[in-house]
């Protein structure tokens, strides 16, 4: 939930590619069909999150990673001031880019800028969770099978 504005921001892995992040609305249709109706008995990993296509009136995405994936999980919202001009991003965690990314929205809700927290960048595996806490700080956890770990980031310098 994004402090302050009501929105539900979630956070969709792509099948190999287009991961998303997208503002959940009551009965709003995303164009997620891997099934293509009903006509394919596989999951069909070709078919776009957000098909426009098939779904012209489907809700966009507010971001995207397009041909790429960084197979996106769990996302929270920023908020203490000991984190600076970066109150209020997104962080979202990524499987396989090993890393955090950084989201700034706008006031549309409309993603427009991604940047990364570099000293989460490789050093700790796959990126599996990421939930602020009551302290403001964020927590993570690691996917990498063994030795996974809780880390704890309180601020950008952290």
């Amino acid at each position: 939930m994004q402090p302050g504005t009501g929105r539900l921001f979630i956070t969709e892995h792509g099948p190999y590619v287009d991961d998303e992040i997208n503002i959940l609305r009551p009965g709003a249709n995303y164009g997620w069909d891997p099934s293509r109706g009903g006509t394919e008995k596989r999951y069909d990993e070709s078919v776009p999150m957000t098909d426009l296509q098939r779904f012209p009136d489907a809700v966009p995405a507010v971001w995207s990673s397009g041909r790429d994936t960084e197979a996106i999980c769990g996302s929270a919202f920023i908020s203490g001031t000991q984190w600076g001009d970066m109150q209020g991003l997104l962080a979202v965690a990524a499987l396989k880019g090993a890393k955090l990314l950084l989201m700034r929205v706008d006031p549309n809700g409309t993603v427009t800028e991604v940047g990364q927290l570099p000293q989460l960048d490789g050093n700790y595996g796959r990126l599996r969770a990421v939930r602020a806490g009551s302290d403001d700080a964020l927590y993570l956890t690691t996917s990498n099978g063994d030795d996974d770990k809780v880390l704890r980031v309180a601020s950008a310098s952290a």
